[in-house]
């Protein structure tokens, strides 16, 4: 049962010293990279004892430390430190508190258990405890001694039910036995699968059982809940960039290159490169601002790797994987990506490439769709990116977005990809388009464009996409 914590309380203004404690192998050090934002903090594996020794770490508010983590080793041996507990002598003094500091000064006596001792140290040295569960295990006599250690120490405890998403599920059985004991400030959280609000409810279970800590606490919350909706709002605007960049994007062809069809073609590679070189871009600048690794996302959650996604970008398979489907000039193994339009009507063309009617770079069995008429009009081409790779760029940075914002930094296993519904673009969609397309002076992947003054209408086109990317993750 719980004891009367008899240490002294933190100071209001020294940080909140929790321990972090449980069997091995529980996801301890996980907890601790999803709490610290830091995917490189300690060694995670499935192998059991990897954590050695006690690692601290501190979270931050307002550049000032609030709570300051010390991840300790497993509890390999409960039952062995139970039976060492109640093999001391009993004193004058026969506390909780008092048999765990006999056994610290007994330890020469038990070499047996090392790892036990540094855990005893710590439950002393700290403020709360956080004692994380795997709900994969059903509840057994081991960790009934855990808990029993952990009420000798006279502490707040707050248990973590860690893994609550993935089966076999026994938090119901952990919940009972925990009631019993008097634990009732159980928190649910997922170090693998995160949810801001189960994080929220883990800090304010830390309020109610430090309540001198409240204010301090408070604010905390209230900076992860700004930094969240920040990280939201940079990654949304950084897509829409890329939407803008690449959708009004236009390099006109002379006439002499109509004759010439492979430096036609080179000039459709070109652009392609330059697309995803784009992407790559984005999507490592959304990596970095959810505080991940290049090399922390790859294929194991999304077709993403070292920062760059692993699907081709212009390859049809890859249209397909996200339900866009390409024309059949595209499909029959023709270049995929770019639109040929005539220059002056490139605006009627441009509309029917939206539509698809003109998806793909429209090489086909040595033809070019429209060519001849295009060259008689005008003796030049316009190479833009079509409508079905922009949509496939909106549909991968969506994904990229949603399957980041429930991303724990202890992810170390395969994740199933999100659905995306090709279909569901948004309202506006076309009228984006159309914007883009009339307006190639907006693209900043053209050298001519990267030092003009903002464009008014650029910029609320920018605000309209960020804002609805915004509201959809």
């Amino acid at each position: 049962m719980p004891t009367e914590n008899t240490s002294p309380r933190p100071s209001a203004q020294a940080p909140i010293r929790i321990a972090i404690v449980g069997h091995t192998n529980v996801g301890k050090t996980s907890l601790m990279r999803t709490l610290l934002r830091d995917s490189r903090f300690g060694e995670v594996s499935n192998h059991p004892g990897t954590t050695r020794h006690v690692e601290a770490a501190s979270i931050l508010c307002r550049d000032q430390a609030v709570i300051e983590l010390h991840d300790t080793p497993g509890l390999e041996d409960s039952i062995g430190l139970r039976s060492a507990l109640e093999s001391l002598p009993a004193g004058r003094d026969d506390t909780g508190q008092t048999r765990l500091r006999q056994f610290i000064a007994h330890a020469d006596e038990f070499a047996e258990l090392d790892q036990e001792l540094k855990v005893v140290r710590q439950l002393l040295a700290s403020d709360l405890l956080f004692y994380v569960i795997d709900v994969r295990e059903p509840l057994v006599g081991k960790y009934r001694d855990e808990l029993y250690v952990l009420s000798l120490a006279g502490k707040a405890v707050i248990p973590v039910l860690n893994f609550i998403h993935q089966f076999p599920n026994h938090s119901m059985q952990w919940r009972e036995y925990l009631g019993q004991l008097n634990f009732h400030a159980q928190v649910q959280y997922d170090t693998v699968v995160f949810r801001l609000e189960d994080e929220k409810r883990l800090f304010q279970k830390i309020q109610s059982l430090l309540g001198e800590q409240y204010d301090r606490v408070q604010q905390l919350i209230d900076e992860r809940h700004a930094q969240a909706l920040q990280i939201r709002r940079a990654s949304a605007a950084a897509v829409a960039e890329l939407i803008i960049n690449v959708g009004s994007y236009r390099k006109t062809l002379s006439a002499a290159t109509a004759t010439l069809p492979e430096i036609e073609k080179n000039e459709v590679i070109a652009l392609q490169d330059l697309t995803r070189q784009a992407e790559q871009v984005c999507t490592r600048q959304i990596i970095k601002l959810h505080r991940f690794a290049p090399d922390d996302v790859r294929e194991a959650f999304l077709p993403v790797q070292d920062g760059s996604w692993k699907l081709d970008l212009f390859d049809v398979n890859t249209l397909r994987t996200f339900g866009v489907e390409a024309s059949s000039g595209a499909a029959k193994g023709a270049a995929v990506g770019a639109v040929l339009d005539g220059l002056t009507g490139f605006i009627s063309l441009g509309a029917a490439a939206a539509t698809g009617a003109l998806a793909g770079a429209l090489f086909s069995t040595g033809a070019r769709y429209g060519r001849d008429l295009q060259a008689a009009v005008t003796g030049k081409r316009t190479l833009c990116v079509d409508e079905p790779t922009l949509r496939l760029l909106w549909l991968r940075q969506l994904q990229l977005l949603t399957d980041l914002g429930s991303r724990g930094h202890a992810m170390q296993v395969q994740m199933q990809m999100t659905s995306v519904d090709a279909s569901d673009l948004p309202k506006a969609w076309n009228s984006w388009l159309r914007q883009m397309r009339a307006n190639a002076n907006w693209s900043e992947l053209a050298p001519d464009n990267r030092r003009r003054a903002a464009d008014p209408g650029r910029s609320a086109l920018a605000s309209a996409i960020a804002e609805h990317l915004f509201a959809s993750v």
